[in-house]
């Protein structure tokens, strides 16, 4: 009795303290989990008018995935969301080791959920088996697993075949999976086909790596943009090169054409990031009743263990981005409109001088800033408590790049941008968060940093600008204080 007294106790008080998170790191406008751990983006739709966006959870632990789940949340606009009730467990035996990433497909009032059954065999060679199952919801909350799953053992693409991505075109449903393959040592996207959502068959390679590429690719995702189609996924194993590939693990994406009657996809141009910064990895992207192409991603990277872990969470999303392609060829991403509707008070406005600060409320605004682009600039996002919190953002003129550094062995990461005119950027700060948005979104920088306390942003001395504006962004995310 008293051992069984013992462990309710250990029970009840780790209970209470993942129902309740520290509030310092958690977002304030970006999507967070309620409480434990996050990752992928998942089933990302709209479903009777309003956004629907589920994702890899934890909710037992912000220390580790663990067996992972399938969070779920909901919004309007994108930026309220409310969190809704777990909406798949690990609970079959095809799924028991984790349900992984998947995508939604909503017809006739109904959302069909793929994604990847995940049976791990410790000890075993391999140690993992995967395959693709399917759920459904007609009330957007309960999700009922299908009865004949798996829908696609993919047994000759063993063991690493994950996160269907699925769409129609005409009569016909594609899949794309993600896969290793030449004894895992390099990765590739599938293509498979079905007329009725359960039988699949593969129908072509969408392309695959040549050993540049890595052993890996994840989260795969097809889509048409601006004439072409783009191939986005996020390749695991890819060297570093220069100031490109710096992160554990990448995400980028390849133009070119597809043929739906080859099943064919011919590349244009080489894979390009997307994103230049610490944290961007396993996108999503959906087309909403607007029409638009909106992609999120998750908002942080395996292995950086961040202090968030400690405060009762883990990951977040970025914000949600509306994309398009220029003639170059290069996407470009502006954060979706819905924005303008979270801005609060400017408290900074007009021409301002080097070492202009401003104080952020809540640690939460948006900065645009013009400035001429044949002189340098720099601007720091720093903890008003502490030296050793600071982010540094710089535009260099004379070798036409733009970077970000937080500090650390690992913390610069810079790319070129070569702006006509102006230099125009619009930042976004959050409460452990930055993305920069630079021209008219053509190069993008998202990094996580964790500040000590209260922020505030400062111009370089030796740095002007023809307009700087800073505007405090309203909170729309919520948690349990501690």
């Amino acid at each position: 009795m008293r051992n069984l007294y013992a462990t309710l106790t250990v029970l009840l008080f780790l209970s209470r303290i993942y129902a309740e998170v520290n509030d310092r790191y958690y977002p304030r406008y970006h999507l967070a989990p309620p409480q434990g751990w996050m990752n992928d983006p998942n089933g990302f739709c709209e479903f009777k008018n309003e956004y629907h966006l589920f994702y890899q959870h934890n909710p037992n632990s912000s220390l580790a995935p663990g067996t992972i789940h399938w969070g779920h949340a909901k919004s309007k606009d994108l930026f309220h969301w409310e969190h809704l009730p777990i909406a798949m467990d690990p609970d079959q035996d095809y799924d028991r080791s984790g349900v992984f990433s998947g995508s939604a497909i909503v017809e006739n009032e109904t959302m069909y959920l793929f994604y990847t059954g995940h049976v791990n065999h410790p000890g075993q060679s391999p140690d993992h088996e995967e395959h693709q199952c399917l759920a459904t919801s007609t009330d957007g909350i309960t999700v009922t697993k299908h009865p004949n799953n798996p829908v696609l053992m993919g047994t000759e693409h063993q063991p690493d075949i994950r996160d269907p991505k699925v769409w129609k075109h005409l009569d016909t449903y594609y899949m794309v999976l993600g896969n290793s393959f030449n004894n895992n040592t390099l990765g590739r996207v599938l293509l498979y086909t079905s007329k009725d959502k359960i039988t699949w068959n593969q129908v072509s390679i969408i392309d695959e790596s040549d050993g540049f590429l890595g052993y890996m690719w994840e989260c795969p995702d097809f889509f048409e943009l601006d004439g072409h189609f783009i191939l986005l996924f996020s390749p695991q194993g890819v060297k570093p090169e220069g100031d490109k590939y710096r992160n554990l693990y990448q995400t980028g994406y390849i133009v070119g054409d597809f043929d739906y009657s080859t099943n064919t996809f011919k590349p244009i141009a080489k894979f390009q990031e997307l994103d230049h910064g610490h944290d961007v990895y396993a996108t999503q992207t959906v087309i909403d009743d607007l029409g638009r192409r909106i992609v999120i991603a998750w908002f942080d990277m395996w292995d950086q263990n961040y202090p968030e872990q400690l405060d009762g969470f883990n990951g977040q999303m970025t914000i949600p981005r509306v994309l398009s392609l220029s003639k170059g060829g290069r996407i470009i991403q502006k954060p979706v409109p819905e924005i303008k509707s979270i801005r609060g008070e400017t408290v900074h406005i007009g021409k301002s001088a080097g070492g202009t600060t401003v104080p952020l409320n809540d640690n939460a605004a948006e900065i645009s800033i013009t400035a001429r682009s044949s002189k340098n600039l720099e601007l720091f996002i720093e903890s008003q408590n502490s030296s050793k919190s600071t982010v540094s953002i710089n535009y260099d003129s004379r070798h036409r790049t733009i970077s970000l550094d937080r500090g650390g062995n690992d913390g610069l990461r810079r790319t070129e941008w070569q702006p006509r005119r102006d230099l125009k950027i619009k930042i976004y700060i959050d409460a452990s968060s930055i993305e920069i948005f630079c021209g008219k979104g053509e190069v993008t920088i998202s990094s996580r940093f964790f500040p000590d306390g209260p922020v505030q942003v400062r111009l370089g001395d030796k740095s002007s600008v023809k307009h700087m504006r800073v505007t405090n962004l309203n909170r729309t995310v919520f948690v349990n204080k501690k």
